[in-house]
């Protein structure tokens, strides 16, 4: 069952959720309706924490994008949705407005401003070189401005994500030797949870969670680099009044 990450009361009233689903509740890959229907249907998700009750705003309140691997960020306004725009990251001030994005070993981030507003980003190691997390907090920013927080999902950790030297040398030279590490074999490795941590860290962006669980190891998760599967996992937030 998908398990909250996160509830965040904001100064300006609002409550902000952050959840993510697991392979039990089925693939959230683009376009597998039935299942998304099935578990947004859903009458509540349990909180883990306290054995309360969270009731999910229905499927017709869910968008979600064409995932490119770029920087483009797409905001949710009014009552509309985003029914597969290209992009990587989804932002909006309105409530019950639930932004998704799917992964299955990149990076699910949500970025919670307290002056009320959220944003989701898919950062896999392409969008986090270009910049698909600054260009989020700019963008959130500019919709609702406020201190921001973040939430970062599970993803492959630094044990199983083989990297070449030479493709890890643009992320040495930006964000330093933190983010060279070895995998479970000891060939080198990027850790990408380093490389989030770096580019919130030079934001001011305070990270108030952080799963640390690597969708290759952990059964719970399907993984791309593991099985290249389709299938996918879903991080989804959205915020609501007190």
């Amino acid at each position: 069952m998908a398990q909250i990450l996160t509830e965040r009361h904001l100064p300006s009233g609002h409550v902000a959720w952050v959840a993510m689903s697991e392979i039990a509740d089925g693939s959230m890959s683009i376009g597998n309706y039935q299942t998304r229907e099935k578990s947004a249907g859903q009458a509540s998700v349990s909180l883990k924490e306290s054995n309360r009750e969270l009731l999910v705003p229905p499927i017709s309140n869910w968008s979600y994008l064409n995932q490119v691997h770029g920087i483009q960020v797409v905001e949710v306004a009014g009552a509309s949705t985003v029914d597969g725009d290209d992009g990587d990251a989804l932002v909006t001030t309105f409530e019950e407005r639930v932004l998704t994005v799917q992964v299955a070993d990149c990076v699910p981030v949500s970025l919670i401003s307290e002056g009320g507003a959220i944003a989701v980003v898919h950062a896999g190691w392409r969008g986090l070189l270009e910049g698909v997390l600054e260009e989020a907090s700019n963008q959130l920013n500019a919709v609702r401005s406020g201190k921001q927080f973040a939430v970062v999902g599970p993803h492959i950790g630094s044990c199983c994500y083989e990297f070449g030297k030479e493709e890890l040398k643009p992320f040495i030279h930006k964000h330093g030797n933190s983010v060279l590490a070895s995998t479970n074999i000891g060939s080198d490795s990027l850790d990408l949870s380093a490389v989030v941590v770096s580019i919130l860290d030079g934001k001011e962006i305070e990270i108030i969670k952080q799963d640390s669980s690597c969708t290759f190891c952990d059964n719970r998760y399907w993984s791309y680099r593991s099985s290249g599967t389709e299938k996918r996992q879903c991080l989804f937030a959205w915020i609501e009044k007190k």
